[in-house]
């Protein structure tokens, strides 16, 4: 099994941004990214590859969430844990952080 980085995940799936991807993630339709270091996030590409499966099969929405769902539990095959992750409240936190960010304008002169 390989961890695919976003560049990765980008290229096998065709889709052309960051904000794509973890939207997905937000909508439960693409699996949480695990933690490799710090400051480092990727994807197992068997999970990737199950996922752009299910897409070309014309799977739905709520059919591809199930999936992930499964997904997400054979992650934690063998450890008798369910799957948990904060990155859902990290993420929040983020979006929330950067909400309160005002962006600098300028003002015109007359």
């Amino acid at each position: 099994m390989a961890i695919l980085r976003m560049k990765g995940v980008l290229a096998e799936t065709g889709v052309n941004s960051h904000a794509t991807i973890y939207g997905d993630v937000h909508d439960g339709t693409f699996t949480v990214p695990v933690k490799i270091s710090e400051r480092a996030v990727g994807w197992p590409d068997t999970e990737v590859k199950s996922i752009i499966a299910a897409r070309i099969a014309g799977k739905t929405d709520d059919q591809i969430r199930e999936l992930v769902v499964k997904l997400h539990q054979a992650r934690m095959a063998g450890t008798n844990e369910t799957f948990r992750t904060d990155w859902f409240d990290r993420s929040a936190q983020l979006k929330k952080q950067a909400a309160q960010r005002r962006k600098r304008t300028t003002l015109a002169t007359v």
